[in-house]
């Protein structure tokens, strides 16, 4: 079971690391919107509630994914 564990937690780790980089690009593009569109602005509300939502997926990501209190796996915003 060692070798199946170990395949496992490597193939999980190369998936996390091809979609971490894959949301820092979407959060470059989603910040470049939210400039040309000034963030302020009521044009730039989608492309602000994008970039939180790339942002918060990619923390979901990184933290392992969150937990409620039974350790169920729980999508919870901020």
């Amino acid at each position: 079971m060692d070798d199946y564990d170990a395949g496992f937690q490597a193939g999980k780790r190369f998936a996390q690391d091809n979609v971490l980089e894959l949301m820092d690009e979407v959060i470059h593009e989603y910040r470049s919107l939210t400039k040309e569109h000034k963030m302020d602005s009521e044009s730039g509300r989608v492309p602000k509630a994008q970039l939180n939502a790339a942002e918060f997926i990619k923390h979901w990501i990184m933290s392992g994914g969150l937990t409620d209190l039974d350790g169920n796996r729980a999508c919870l915003p901020w």
